[in-house]
């Protein structure tokens, strides 16, 4: 088993920089060269399959490396973007302004919890029911999901806490594998590895 997680390319959200969660965002010029850059750099990897999160951001960029390696796409809505509820589309101005609780749970160390939001432990679960279809799979598979999805999946494999925030970075375009060592335990062999993106690397990640 070989998984290749890759964040979806900039994004027109990511590039307003806005809370983007369940919003269905196209890509920015930029992160379609992101993505085609990618499709480059994976088309001789040899993956037996690309599957992706069912958004747009993150289905276009799995559309484009799965046409440079000759495969179709599989959507799975497991790895699809944390729905951050009414936080979703504003910039961190405006969900203080609209949220005024929310600098105040920070300074109590609190999470604050946005109307109509999924919640930690759903995310979690999903992710986890994800995870393990994705390692039930023989081969390669390269997966296209977001960089909340992909930050948490490394959370589980090392066993960290999955509300520790900050743990791990993952960029536009990225690309993170996980395999199995002798024993069976998944482990991460590579994260956020941006050197096939010639000079145009993104990083920044509000969901």
């Amino acid at each position: 088993m070989r998984l290749i997680l890759v964040r979806h390319g900039e994004s027109v959200g990511n590039a307003a920089g806005v809370l983007q969660g369940r919003l269905d965002y196209g890509l920015s010029d930029l992160g379609l060269r992101q993505a085609h850059l990618t499709g480059g750099h994976l088309a001789d990897l040899g993956a037996d399959r690309v599957v992706s999160s069912p958004l747009l951001r993150a289905a276009t960029t799995a559309a484009v490396i799965a046409d440079a390696m000759r495969l179709e796409i599989g959507l799975e809505a497991g790895l699809a973007e944390y729905d951050i509820g009414e936080g979703a589309g504003l910039t961190p101005s405006q969900l203080r302004e609209k949220f005024p609780e929310l600098l105040k749970s920070r300074a109590r160390g609190e999470r604050f919890l946005f109307p109509g939001e999924e919640g930690r432990d759903a995310f979690h679960e999903r992710l986890a029911d994800a995870l393990e279809r994705l390692r039930q799979l023989e081969g390669t598979t390269v997966a296209v999901a977001h960089g909340g999805v992909i930050g948490a999946i490394c959370h589980m494999v090392v066993g960290l806490d999955l509300d520790r925030p900050g743990a791990f970075m993952v960029g536009n375009c990225s690309l993170t594998e996980i395999t199995r060592d002798r024993a069976g335990r998944l482990v991460i062999a590579r994260h956020n590895d941006m050197c096939h993106l010639s000079g145009i690397e993104t990083t920044v990640d509000r969901g």
